[in-house]
């Protein structure tokens, strides 16, 4: 199969809206895989849906245009690669050189791997694709500083008060983004940190690493009462923080306000909350303006994984069509 067989087909933060990526992330990728079959790979995040086809992408892009009421962007070929390995690197992240995307390509290769749909071509492409992001954060500065999702919104709440040194936090979720968030919260010193999670028991497992509290998920409105900043991160399909729910709360807080920064795809805090008086919402949106700021300290280093990404990509462009003229040559691990 040479290259041009390959493409990947989805939105991004850089063609779509949140509403476009709300819609796409209540998708289930193992259905999708179900109904399109061999090869593909569906990629979600919350704010990237693509899916990598190794074959005619029209199906996955008819699927996209029904979810989505938008035409999504396709890539074909040795630019799906390309587009492929920057992905895995960071480089086409909100935030450049975010920490959680690798994880987040092996999860969605896994998960197709399971599902049985994916061949030698995809097999290679995905494996090759993280070798490249892990090379790419070995070799070049691209991660240096704050380059997660988390750690950015946890920036956020410090630029809002200054200091969290003496402030309360509320996470709700107790995944990889939470643990993320946890971690920068308790590194900024906040004097009480609280977790709360539908499954109690992730909660307070989370919690122990940090020598934090875990409350049940019911009592989560009631710590809203007592938080000063709340950074929202489940896999919830609906909106778990409320308007109703933060406007009780609010009249129990004597005046003082309410930072909710909701960082889940779909959103976790209701829009409308933002029209209550006292309550600041912030949203992945707000982000890229601290994501910019931290980029420019790192503009050579992103070059520099930029290259090694366009290297990596021709190598594996030239072995499909090696593969394809029957004459397989091996790739480089250098």
């Amino acid at each position: 199969m040479s290259t041009s067989k390959l493409a990947v087909a989805g939105y991004s933060h850089k063609n779509a809206g949140e509403g476009v990526r709300e819609a796409l992330a209540r998708l289930k990728p193992l259905e999708i895989l179900g109904k399109l079959g061999p090869e593909c790979v569906v990629l979600s995040t919350c704010n990237r849906f693509e899916i990598v086809v190794a074959g005619d992408p029209k199906p996955a892009v008819e699927l996209l245009e029904r979810a989505a009421g938008a035409a999504p962007r396709v890539v074909e070929g040795a630019k799906a690669v390309e587009h492929l390995f920057e992905v895995a690197a960071g480089l086409d992240s909100m935030i450049v050189g975010e920490t959680e995307i690798l994880g987040q390509v092996k999860a969605a290769y896994e998960l197709a791997l399971g599902a049985g749909t994916t061949g030698k071509n995809l097999n290679v492409l995905f494996q090759r694709a993280l070798y490249v992001g892990k090379k790419v954060r070995s070799e070049t500065g691209i991660a240096v500083g704050q380059t997660s999702v988390a750690s950015v919104a946890v920036q956020l709440a410090g630029s809002i008060f200054g200091d969290l040194e003496g402030r309360e936090a509320l996470v709700l979720g107790a995944g990889a983004m939470a643990e993320v968030t946890a971690k920068h919260l308790i590194g900024r010193k906040v004097s009480r940190l609280c977790i709360a999670n539908r499954t109690f028991e992730r909660a307070a497992a989370l919690a122990a690493r940090f020598d934090a509290g875990a409350i049940p998920w019911k009592d989560f409105p009631e710590e809203l009462v007592r938080a000063d900043i709340v950074i929202a991160s489940t896999g919830s399909s609906e909106p778990v923080v409320t308007r109703g729910m933060v406007s009780a709360a609010m009249s129990k807080r004597s005046g003082r306000p309410l930072f909710l920064i909701d960082i889940a795809m779909p959103r976790d805090v209701e829009e409308s909350v933002h029209a209550l008086e006292g309550v600041y919402l912030y949203r992945l949106e707000h982000l890229e303006a601290l994501a910019a700021e931290n980029l420019r300290g790192r503009v050579a280093q992103v070059e520099r994984a930029r290259e090694l990404v366009r290297d990596r990509a021709l190598q594996f462009s030239n072995w499909m069509a090696s593969v394809a003229a029957g004459r397989e040559i091996s790739m480089r691990h250098a």
